[in-house]
């Protein structure tokens, strides 16, 4: 019996209903009761948890919890007693009454210790008495506070009385010291204001930013002087004041007119004189200085009953810099203007912010005049409306909207060509294509309103480009005849690379003829000997095709990596002509080659590994290692070797044909291939025979053949 039909429908047992004799009346008691019962228990701790969840002062809040499961779990059963009225679940029942019986132990179990800690706590009665006592002894402390107020208020009366009194007192005898002591304030107030006054004129004359003078102007000598006078001319204040006189300061050349400005001060003609003048600084160079001078006269001043002289007040402000950038402003203005003329340029400038507008003479001269030169002009006018016709129809709508960008702010830069009638042609000659020039624009914005930030000012300038405008269209002209002219020599070269394919395809069947020829003449002879010369022949044969297969591959048509080629070259030699022993070690290095390197490196490396399966293996096992390297020196190494007993030695001169090889067929042809490839070799036949070829590395012209060799 599985888990679930324990617990829902055990066999042999009946429903409790049948019990009761299915007698609906009794059915239908027990169900109502029991879900009455039930939906009882699931209330109750409904309102228990909410309780709980309301009260977070409670103390023991893990009661109520236990008490909810307790009671959900007792509703739980009341529910199964409904449910096996009609089925047998007593498996289940008896589960959730096994839960019901847990809880029940444990809320019992955890709640007789509980007992003495809640008794403990106090009842709402002992509470009601204790915030009784509370609020008797609060109302004590407040009639106490209210006795202590009212005899404050009496204790403020009476001092207020006294106070009145003493204020009164106070009253009189201030009174009479004010009467004593009126005549020593408003002299004490007197001398504190003119010593204040002087203190701070004293200050104010020490501390200012601009140099500041007292001149005796009867007889020129400097009274006072600030730093900042005395630092702008390089002295110490002590080296000017009561020791030098104000003309000495003087530029020779200023010197007259500051005097007559002065005379006419001591005349009484003028108050105050400005003048930007040159003062010698104490290294003799010239600074530049703005004078603001009055005259203090000494009229009804004195001291120590005698009469003062009149005081000369200049303020000297130190414009030397402005004045040197004003000047070099003017030297670059003057400058912008010769190197604008020497380029034909024009420059011009709006106003935004007021709606005017100014051109230099030389885009005064383009407009033909209708632009006045270097004035302000509203461009609402008559005359700026006038420039506008100046324009080419089919250009007046670009230049209008790139004017638009620039006035509106949209772009902060804008550049545009458009044509303009000549200032010197004829309209009707304009009409018919020959009378515009090529304007370049270029125009920028180079002020803006602070707050809105709408353009305020923008300048820029006009350049005549009709010559490079007729040299571009040259240019078109010419790009397009080339483009021509490329496109047939492309064509020219596709016929060619498609000729030369099939040359080369040609060559490869016509080799492959040759290749089956020889083999059905090799299969004839009887000869050993002249059947192997015959399978040497087909191994060059069959070098010589595969080279033309390389090229017939390649992108160009020229050139193939060398790499390829060697390794199936080799490995078709060893599957034609070697026992299955005999293996391959090759290493060969990327080298882009062209058709007169490759064929005789590849017929070099043919003879080479025909003498090694030809002498060196005459017992059908071994190796042979072919590897090529770029070496430092610039050049490359071919190495071909095998480990098998290897050609004898030569023992004698006569025997020897150069670089240690055996003379014979097979050394001749060795020699003439290596001497082709402007190479050296080199043999050794200490364990084996080694053959080290050293080759010039191979440099491709742009038509693909080797700079330097010759064609075989």
């Amino acid at each position: 019996m599985s888990l679930t039909d324990w617990l829902l429908d055990p066999s042999g047992l009946t429903p409790h209903g049948f019990c009761l004799s299915w007698l609906p009346g009794l059915i239908w008691l027990h169900a109502g009761s029991d879900a009455v019962i039930g939906l009882s228990y699931f209330s109750i701790p409904l309102a228990l948890a909410w309780f709980v969840r309301k009260r977070n002062d409670l103390a023991y809040r893990w009661v109520g919890h236990l008490f909810v499961a307790f009671i959900l779990a007792c509703g739980l059963t009341h529910m199964l007693s409904i449910l096996t009225l009609w089925m047998p679940a007593y498996g289940m029942e008896g589960v959730v009454k096994l839960v019901t019986a847990l809880l029940s132990v444990a809320t019992a179990v955890m709640l007789w210790p509980l007992v003495p800690r809640v008794l403990a706590l106090p009842t709402p009665v002992q509470l009601g008495r204790l915030n009784a006592a509370l609020t008797r002894t609060i109302e004590e402390q407040e009639r106490t506070a209210a006795l202590l107020r009212e005899s404050e208020a009496k204790v403020l009366a009476v001092n207020s009385e006294l106070e009145r009194r003493v204020a009164e007192r106070t009253a009189e005898l201030r009174a009479a010291n004010a009467q004593l002591t009126e005549a020593l304030a408003e002299r004490a107030v007197a001398l504190e204001a003119l010593a204040s006054s002087e203190a701070e004129y004293r200050a104010s004359f020490e501390a200012a930013a601009v140099g500041k003078v007292q001149v005796n102007p009867e007889t020129g000598l400097m009274l006072r002087v600030n730093n900042a006078f005395a630092s702008m001319l390089g002295y110490h204040r002590a080296d000017l004041a009561g020791r030098m006189e104000w003309p000495d300061l003087l530029w020779g050349e200023d010197r007259t007119a500051e005097g007559l400005e002065l005379a006419r001060l001591l005349a009484g003609e003028a108050s105050v004189y400005v003048r930007e003048l040159r003062f010698r600084r104490q290294d003799g160079t010239p600074v530049w200085g703005r004078v603001s001078a009055t005259l203090v006269r000494g009229a009804g001043m004195r001291k120590a009953g005698a009469r003062l002289p009149p005081l000369l007040l200049a303020v000297v402000e130190d414009i030397d810099t402005m004045h040197k950038t004003a000047l070099a402003l003017k030297e670059s203005e003057t400058r912008l203007r010769l190197a604008a003329e020497g380029a034909k340029l024009g420059i011009w400038e709006l106003n935004l912010a007021r709606g005017l507008g100014w051109v230099d003479r030389r885009t005064a001269e383009v407009t033909g005049g209708t632009l006045p030169a270097e004035t302000w002009f509203p461009l609402s006018g008559p005359e700026y409306a006038a420039w506008a016709d100046w324009i080419h129809p089919d250009d007046q709508a670009e230049r209008a909207a790139g004017l638009s960008l620039l006035q509106t702010g949209a772009a902060e830069l804008v550049q545009m060509q458009y044509r303009v009638r000549r200032a010197d042609g004829d309209p009707d000659a304009a009409e018919g294509g020959g009378g515009w020039i090529w304007l370049s624009h270029r125009s920028a914005i180079v002020a803006r309103d602070p707050v809105t930030w709408a353009p305020t000012r923008a300048t820029g300038v006009l350049i005549d480009v009709t010559e490079r405008a007729a040299a571009e269209a040259a240019l078109r002209e010419a790009k397009a005849d080339l483009e021509l002219v490329v496109a047939e020599r492309t064509a020219a070269l596709k016929q060619r690379d498609l000729l030369l394919r099939e040359v080369y395809h040609r060559v490869k069947n016509n080799l492959q003829i040759i290749d089956g020829l020889v083999m059905m003449q090799a299969l004839q002879l009887k000869d050993p000997d002249g059947r192997q010369a015959l399978m040497g022949l087909r191994s060059r044969v069959y070098a010589l095709g595969l080279v033309h297969q390389q090229l017939m591959a390649s992108p160009d048509l020229e050139s193939f990596d060398i790499a390829p080629f060697l390794d199936e070259l080799a490995r078709n030699i060893l599957l034609s002509g070697a026992d299955e022993a005999v293996e391959l070690d090759i290493a060969i290095c990327p080298l882009t080659v062209n058709l007169d390197f490759a064929i005789p490196l590849g017929l070099l490396v043919t003879e080479l590994i025909t003498n090694s399966l030809k002498h060196a293996f005459p017992n059908g096992r071994g190796t042979i290692t072919m590897a090529m390297r770029r070496r430092e020196e610039g050049d490359v190494l071919l190495v071909v070797a095998d480990d098998g007993d290897g050609i004898p030695a030569p023992s004698s001169v006569e025997e020897e044909d150069g670089g240690g090889y055996r003379r014979g067929l097979g050394s001749t042809i060795v020699k003439g291939l290596v001497a082709q490839l402007d190479g050296t070799i080199a043999m050794r036949f200490d364990k084996g025979t080694r053959a080290e070829i050293i080759l010039p590395t191979p440099v491709l012209d742009m038509a693909g053949s080797p700079v330097g060799m010759a064609a075989p």
